[in-house]
């Protein structure tokens, strides 16, 4: 097995230098790696193919014929009214209805019969070919809500087949950042069985078919990405300046009515707050994160134990910083009150939508666009003057104890401490902390600038909006740092999602990439936790 593993790296390997446009990539890779044997396909890819071509689509799906009427009672009464994907019943919107595994008039691209034995095996290939003619007729119908049929198809469902009847419903989360409704409907994942509810003898749906046809769930994803993405209006590379969020208010009135509000006694402000949560989360539903609500007349509401008052005050003060010092598009902070239990943020609505959420259906030419905003952003953040502590080098936005989880993760959690660590007199104190008795001769070299740090870069926390970075959001980690530090952070924070990486690693190629210090900081997180 260990040649096919190589020619497997060797395959992917060619992938990613081959400069494919998104999301020929993503698509050629999940070809490889869901199919029956990858090492086998690899090889399969490296001997017979000259060129690697993104575009690949094995098989089309046709609208479905309604079966015979027999079959249809037969089925509705065997998975007794229930959607087999989602488990719901009938709707007058969205009714069950019966429906192949794998369509009589489903079309194998000829010039593709080989590929698809590569991939799926031959008896597989021959199960597809075939068009299910060797299947019992029962076997290869099930009972599904018409959106859930049309979810399949469309790459959103995979089921993962278990022992006996058992399986599971998993949700594909490629694309986005809009989903059909049946697909946010779902959990993550659904476990199920099938099961003849009709106690007649007839066949369960077959899992072969249906095993088979998951495995190109990935690749129909991106396929359908890749489809959206050439639908769209190719956008001007304009180098127009980032805009800060649009307010209600002009920003003088808004200062004086804000001096205004927080002269309104603490407990009647925190009132006013927890009923416009309330309000807002049904409304809006919950967001990413379960202490921030959206709130009604465009706020946002950040929650927090008491203990970590200390991070939303930073917080506060780093957007503050931000607003007067640079021209990056951020929230306007508008109060910060806490009681003897709880903490409240208050801000305005940042326009935007995680990127997290978009970054696949952004083009090429978009990501460019927006890594180019970043990388403005960063710049500007790195101007931004200290003026507080100084006589600690590296310390939060207020002069204060860092609360990083960095940090955090190189020591033993102290309760009196918390999650606030320093402030440190030196760069050289901060890589003392850093290090771990495991490998005592491996350390950061000294001699960084230190430079004001978001701390926390990552696809949650940076919005975009028609293509365009729109605003940066959650500072509480910020301060001033190495100059390194936002870096080796969006690294330590995302591991897997390699096109965001590409991004952060263009925004700080200017400064020197900081490829020594990542490779520093990547042998000291196996030793953190």
């Amino acid at each position: 097995m260990a040649p096919c593993v190589n020619e497997l790296d060797l395959v992917l390997a060619s992938i990613r230098n081959a400069n494919l446009s998104h999301p020929d990539d993503q698509l050629l890779g999940c070809f490889l790696h869901d199919s029956i044997e990858p090492g086998l396909t690899a090889r399969y890819v490296l001997q017979r193919c000259s060129g690697i071509d993104g575009h690949l689509v094995i098989f089309e799906v046709p609208s479905h014929q309604q079966p015979d009427t027999k079959i249809v009672a037969g089925v509705k009464h065997r998975d007794g009214g229930q959607c087999c994907i989602t488990g719901f019943g009938s709707s007058v919107c969205d009714p069950l209805v019966v429906a192949p595994i794998i369509p009589a008039e489903m079309q194998v691209h000829e010039r593709l019969h080989e590929i698809l034995g590569v991939f799926a095996g031959p008896q597989l290939q021959h199960h597809i070919t075939s068009n299910g003619a060797s299947l019992d007729a029962y076997a290869n119908h099930w009972l599904v809500r018409k959106s859930a049929a049309l979810a399949l198809a469309q790459g959103f469902f995979q089921l993962i087949i278990q022992e006996g009847p058992h399986y599971e419903v998993v949700v594909v989360d490629i694309g986005g950042p809009i989903l059909p409704p049946i697909v946010d409907e779902m959990p993550v994942i659904r476990n199920a069985s099938f099961v003849d509810h009709s106690a007649s003898g007839i066949a369960i749906p077959d899992t072969s078919s249906l095993q088979v046809l998951s495995r190109f769930a990935n690749s129909i994803r991106w396929s359908f990405v890749g489809q959206e993405i050439a639908n769209k209006q190719p956008r001007s590379p304009t180098r127009s300046p980032i805009k800060s969020p649009q307010q209600l208010l002009p920003g003088r009135v808004a200062t004086i009515l804000i001096k205004t509000w927080s002269a309104v006694p603490t407990n009647v402000r925190i009132m006013s707050y927890q009923l416009l949560a309330f309000l807002g989360a049904r409304l809006y539903g919950p967001s990413c994160s379960l202490k921030v609500q959206q709130l009604p007349f465009g706020m946002y509401l950040k929650t927090s134990g008491v203990e970590r008052h200390e991070a939303l005050a930073n917080e506060y003060g780093a957007l503050q910083l931000a607003r007067r010092h640079s021209g990056i598009p951020v929230p306007r902070p508008l109060d910060l009150v806490s009681n003897s239990a709880k903490s409240y943020l208050l801000t305005s609505e940042a326009p935007g939508l995680r990127l997290g959420l978009c970054i696949d259906t952004l083009s090429d030419q978009e990501l460019a666009i927006m890594a180019r905003d970043l990388r403005t952003c960063v710049g500007q953040l790195r101007s931004i003057p200290k003026q507080v502590a100084p006589n600690h080098a590296i310390c939060n936005a207020l002069g204060k104890a860092c609360c990083d989880n960095r940090i955090n993760a190189a020591l033993d959690y102290d309760e009196d401490r918390g999650d606030f660590v320093g402030p440190f007199l030196d760069e050289e104190e901060l890589n003392k902390m850093l290090q771990t008795p495991a490998l005592p001769g491996v350390s950061h070299r000294g001699g960084h600038k230190i430079v004001f740090t978001h701390a926390d870069l990552n696809m949650r926390n940076v919005l975009v909006r028609n293509g365009r970075l729109s605003a940066i959001v959650d500072w509480e980690n910020s301060g001033w740092y190495p100059e390194y530090w936002d870096y080796t952070k969006a690294h330590y924070i995302t591991r897997l999602q390699r096109r965001w990486l590409r991004v952060v690693d263009e925004v700080f190629k200017e400064y020197g990439g900081y490829e020594g210090e990542l490779a520093t900081e990547r042998e000291l997180w196996h030793y953190c936790f």
